[in-house]
């Protein structure tokens, strides 16, 4: 369903919600909201950040709450109400207005601040001389076997040569775990195929490989809007010399192209990784997935029983 805004007859506010009924361990089913997602898997494994209603800059935290509380009233309509993955901030203020809600996903999120930055060593100087000397090591021992390069895919053959290979060594890495590559999903393939190969005056994404030789080294996958890039995915060809940090290189490449286009933030999204760490220049954010639930004597009886499963869990695993 849709949640529109309006301020007077001009529309300030959008939000796409998909209705769902989630089987229990009870045998009743759940009603559920979800914005911008379907709660399936499947569906939702292209994975949004930064989820938040759709808002004109223009008092948009009164827009917001204003939504919010509009929806958050409609107790016929769900059971259970998801929202996120959102910065923190956007989520404390909703979170303020209801004590019944759950937090499904927390994650670290990591940023590059490119503000004043004229050139890579401005921001190399902001790291730790570890990462500097990783990243410096890493160039130099590359350098010594060949000519390296950070290729942009920029016609269509070239673009579905870089999928292709990225394709095949995501799904080397990602399909034995728990939610498996999403090269191996149609769906995620084929959301990511739209994106892109959409029309040049559109189209917001790129992929950058990092070749030796003209043999690719790395493969990175950029979404931008407006003055920042956000890290989508990477994949990696593996190095003999555990001395090469051919991520780290790539990153650095990558940042350096965006600071000579005058980006002015570099965004790693959400997941704990130690190259994004190591690699930003700003105090770690956060970003959560949030259930807000109805204050009913089932529904709380429901998120006791979970919260003593969890309590259960941790002290069996200790």
């Amino acid at each position: 369903m849709v949640l529109a805004a309006y301020q007077d007859t001009a529309c300030v506010g959008l939000a796409l919600l998909a209705q769902r009924k989630a089987p229990s361990s009870t045998g009743f089913k759940i009603k559920q909201l979800w914005l911008h997602r379907s709660g399936e898997q499947a569906a939702d494994q292209v994975w949004i950040e930064h989820n938040d209603f759709l808002v004109q800059r223009d008092n948009k935290a009164q827009i917001r709450l204003a939504m919010f509380e509009y929806l958050y009233e409609q107790k016929t309509m769900w059971q259970e109400l998801y929202f996120g993955l959102a910065e923190s901030s956007v989520i404390n203020t909703l979170t303020a207005k209801s004590a019944f809600y759950r937090e499904v996903i927390s994650s670290p999120d990591f940023e590059v601040d490119l503000l004043n930055k004229n050139h890579l060593d401005d921001y190399l100087a902001d790291l730790s001389k570890n990462t500097r000397s990783q990243i410096r090591r890493t160039k130099k021992i590359l350098s010594q076997s060949g000519n390296l390069v950070l290729a942009l895919a920029e016609s269509d053959s070239q673009k579905k040569q870089f999928l292709d290979d990225i394709a095949q060594l995501h799904k080397e890495k990602w399909r034995n775990t728990e939610f498996g590559s999403g090269f191996d999903n149609p769906i995620f393939e084929r959301f990511h195929h739209q994106l892109i190969f959409e029309e040049k005056e559109t189209n917001k994404t790129r992929i950058y490989c990092l070749m030796l030789d003209k043999k690719p080294m790395a493969y990175i996958y950029i979404l931008i809007h407006e003055n920042t890039w956000y890290f989508y995915l990477s994949a990696m060809k593996s190095h003999s010399d555990n001395r090469v940090k051919v991520g780290l290189l790539a990153h650095a490449y990558i940042i350096q192209q965006a600071i000579f286009e005058g980006a002015t933030k570099y965004s790693f999204l959400a997941g704990e990784a130690r190259y994004k760490r190591s690699l930003s220049n700003q105090p770690e954010a956060n970003q959560q997935l949030i259930c807000f639930y109805q204050p009913t004597l089932f529904m709380r009886t429901r998120e006791y029983i979970r919260s003593a499963k969890s309590v259960l869990k941790n002290l069996l695993r200790h």
